[in-house]
């Protein structure tokens, strides 16, 4: 009498792999999750460090030597009374902190609320020629609305 044998699953041409464990599988999602949020991360940073603008007073840039010619910063500061001029080349006025001032050519728009006396935030660049050249004018406020007065006429 012969006696077969069943052939044995795990080993010889037709060997069926042992199931993979929990623990292997889970360890993939968890480094795939780590690898996208890392890729996602270093886009954000790259992205931000592309879009800051330095904030900086005249005496920083006239002093300090903060800004070099052509490099784009924030320059904040008061408009002098009696500086502000309108030419081919834009406004132009000059900023001070109180300490030093520096010459500003402005190309952008100008606010309504645009005035000597008043506080602003330009953006733009230190020029070769010692101007400050800001396309981008913001104007700085106290935040306090005033209804117009019905007794004057528009």
């Amino acid at each position: 009498m012969s006696t077969t044998t069943a052939p044995d699953p795990t080993h010889g041409p037709d060997a069926v792999p042992p199931p993979a464990r929990r623990g292997s599988a889970r360890l993939r999602v968890i480094v795939c999750v780590a690898i996208i949020l890392a890729a996602l991360g270093w886009i954000a940073v790259r992205g931000l460090t592309g879009s800051f603008v330095y904030y900086l007073t005249p005496s920083e840039v006239v002093n300090g030597g903060q800004a070099e010619i052509s490099q784009r910063i924030r320059l904040g500061g008061y408009v002098e009374p009696g500086s502000v001029t309108r030419d081919d080349q834009g406004l132009t006025f000059t900023v001070s902190d109180g300490e030093e001032s520096i010459r500003v050519v402005s190309t952008g728009s100008v606010p309504q609320l645009f005035r000597a006396g008043q506080g602003v935030v330009l953006e733009g660049a230190l020029g070769a020629d010692r101007l400050f050249h800001a396309d981008t004018l913001l104007v700085k406020h106290d935040g306090e609305y005033r209804a117009p007065d019905p007794t004057k006429g528009s």
